[in-house]
């Protein structure tokens, strides 16, 4: 279907053919980059996690006259399920041949607690900022098309996903784990380095642990994101016009690994 491309729109998957689309994405451009050992593969072409029903799906949508489609994903991962876990269910429900997972363990409540060998260690960070009363989120399954990869979307969608982290939904502490070397692009906005990639193992992949409080944010972002959520705030999306400039970091492999 021609879409008639008039901008790009940052905002949470509204229907199930939208999060259906956007988990075919996600799987498609998990199976096609260094994070494919994270995938289990099947004649479907998506899968489900236990997080799903824990997360936010957001996407970057290119809207037209006829219609949208998904070209970025991101999801946002607490420790109990959101609004979206109906439409989740709903889209599971089209899939009866692909096993429900099972939901996350109490060793286990975000992904990178389950994916990584430093498993108590993170558990231990976890369980500290929860005594201390912060609702925590971690950020994962960062991912675009093929055909986008390269087109300089990938500050946009994290900016976004920023502005909808601390002043959408009220997080007071987020995560993420990425490749190495996509760990200082997260640190100019006031990321922390928790665990080094080099000794942090993913099931193969190299991975870095980043965290940040609210109120972290690096002084020269922090304006123009507040602005980007004031918007999702008052429209239900972040717009993206055609002839506005993004800035690129490469998006070649997946940037979040959990």
């Amino acid at each position: 279907m021609s879409i008639q491309h008039t901008h790009f729109a940052f905002r949470e998957a509204r229907t199930v053919s939208e999060l259906e689309a956007l988990f075919h994405l996600r799987y498609q451009g998990y199976l096609n980059s260094s994070c494919a050992t994270l995938v289990y593969q099947n004649e479907y072409g998506l899968e489900f996690d236990s997080y799903d029903w824990y997360a936010w799906h957001l996407g970057l949508f290119q809207e037209g006259q006829y219609g949208s489609k998904p070209i970025g994903y991101m999801r946002l991962v607490q420790d109990s399920s959101t609004p979206m876990a109906a439409l989740v269910s709903k889209l599971a429900a089209r899939f009866p041949g692909l096993p429900p997972p099972p939901p996350p363990s109490v060793y286990a409540p975000l992904p990178m607690i389950s994916n990584s060998p430093k498993k108590e260690w993170l558990l231990g960070l976890y369980r500290s900022k929860k005594a201390q009363g912060h609702c925590i989120v971690e950020g994962s399954r960062f991912v675009f098309s093929s055909d986008v990869r390269a087109a300089g979307y990938a500050r946009f969608v994290f900016e976004s996903t920023l502005a909808s982290t601390f002043y959408r939904y009220g997080y007071d502490y987020a995560m993420l784990a990425c490749h190495p070397r996509h760990a200082f692009f997260y640190i100019q906005y006031g990321f922390q380095q928790l665990l080094d990639g080099s000794s942090n193992d993913y099931k193969g992949l190299s991975a870095s642990v980043l965290g940040m409080a609210n109120g972290e944010m690096a002084a020269k972002r922090a304006g123009h994101i507040e602005a980007m959520a004031e918007q999702f705030n008052a429209s239900g999306a972040i717009c993206l016009l055609p002839d506005q400039q993004t800035s690129a970091v490469s998006a070649s492999t997946t940037a979040v690994a959990a």
